[in-house]
């Protein structure tokens, strides 16, 4: 359904909703990505791949699984997850991550097949002793019997600190059962599915770095244990990381890194290719004659070849317009919306991070250290490649630098 009027181009252009279902196959639009190669590994190779996918955060690897998810279904089990909706992200360990995949590979599995009676009994054993010892600690936390109580139990521990701790500390210690659970669920469930299960496991590219690091660094070898296909987002700056790259080589089978649509060249000039692919997103979505041709460019240049950053600026002049009684956005909405993501930029930006960013703009070349990887990971940085890699400063910070 495409906007007719501007109050529903506030409502379509959400900046925070991946593309999914009939709004995947309406609004998606062709882009360069690694989702068809990666799709064409998933469905040839019986091997259990361990993949990372990364990406800028907001650049659409989000739409671009869930891409990747209608093109392999036909051949594979999908059992995709979003971590924030799961855990808390501001605390989360390598055991909750693998608690939530036992759940959800068990609730999606069993609404289509019934397991085995010998996998059930093992699970129903398992899942007592582990919900007993939560039941210790916390009474009358109602968890259920067999491993539904494990399902249960991993609902609960994102809002209830005290029920994740308690969690961590039973299950950590026996890790090994739990991952032996897991697989036993995996290897009973392809049997009697006839076909190979993969995970995708979303939005871990939004917890901190030090944390993202401390769950691929420390805990790689456990959280790629699963003995199915699985897919893991991280945040792109840890591939400035030494350590990640020794746990991608020992680990992992290898990573597809999902770029910024250049909209700019290196020299600053607009792509007129990558513009027509964001000009094909907005029109998707609203009717051309509810924005202006010079309103839309302005939109697309600020953007960056960022899609959530293009989707709020498209929403929020939008709704200026509308309040200021238009039928349609100017160009003078565009440029309000833009001042105010400048001024988030101004209100976080220190000193020094001004001086890395002028280095950046001027060179378009990295630099080491934390500060760079920090604003890279804030957007203030965005990464391009056109066979080789080169950076430059969001555009709509421009101003604050010169």
């Amino acid at each position: 359904m495409k906007a007719k009027a501007l109050p529903e181009v506030y409502d379509i252009f959400d900046p925070q909703e991946p593309l999914t279902g009939e709004k995947l196959r309406e609004y998606y639009v062709n882009r360069e990505s690694p989702v068809k190669r990666l799709s064409g590994i998933l469905k040839t190779t019986k091997k259990p791949l361990k993949y990372l996918f990364v990406g800028s955060r907001g650049n659409g690897k989000s739409t671009e699984l869930n891409k990747l998810s209608e093109l392999v279904k036909e051949e594979l089990f999908i059992v995709p997850f979003s971590i924030k909706d799961r855990l808390n992200l501001f605390d989360v360990e390598y055991a909750d991550i693998l608690l939530v995949i036992g759940a959800e590979i068990y609730d999606k599995v069993s609404e289509q097949i019934e397991l085995s009676k010998e996998l059930d009994e093992y699970l129903n054993s398992w899942s007592e002793t582990v919900v007993e010892r939560v039941d210790e600690k916390q009474k009358g936390i109602g968890l259920g019997a067999g491993f539904t109580a494990i399902v249960n139990l991993s609902g609960k521990i994102k809002t209830q600190v005290t029920t994740r701790e308690i969690t961590r500390d039973i299950i950590k210690p026996r890790m090994s059962d739990l991952i032996d659970a897991i697989n036993k669920i995996i290897v009973d469930a392809e049997e009697k599915l006839g076909k190979q299960l993969l995970i995708i496991i979303d939005d871990l590219d939004k917890v901190n770095l030090e944390k993202a690091e401390e769950l691929f660094y420390m805990h790689g070898a456990e959280l790629t244990q699963p003995i199915c296909k699985v897919i893991y987002t991280i945040p792109q700056p840890l591939l400035f990381s030494n350590k990640i790259r020794q746990i991608v080589l020992q680990y992992f089978d290898g990573h597809e890194v999902l770029g910024n649509i250049k909209v700019h060249d290196k020299n600053s000039n607009l792509n007129s290719e990558s513009c027509e692919v964001m000009k094909d997103v907005a029109l998707r979505r609203m009717s051309e004659d509810l924005i202006t041709e010079e309103a839309l460019v302005t939109a697309i240049e600020f953007s960056g070849g960022i899609l959530t950053e293009f989707m709020r600026i498209i929403k929020d002049a939008a709704n200026i317009a509308n309040t200021e009684g238009r039928e349609r956005i100017e160009n003078e909405d565009v440029e309000h919306a833009i001042t105010e993501i400048r001024n988030d930029y101004i209100r976080i930006l220190s000193k020094e991070d001004l001086e890395i960013l002028k280095g950046v703009s001027k060179t378009k070349e990295k630099t080491d250290g934390e500060s760079f990887q920090d604003l890279l990971f804030s957007l203030a940085i965005l990464e391009y490649s056109n066979g080789e890699i080169w950076y430059d400063i969001h555009p709509t910070i421009k101003r604050v630098i010169e």
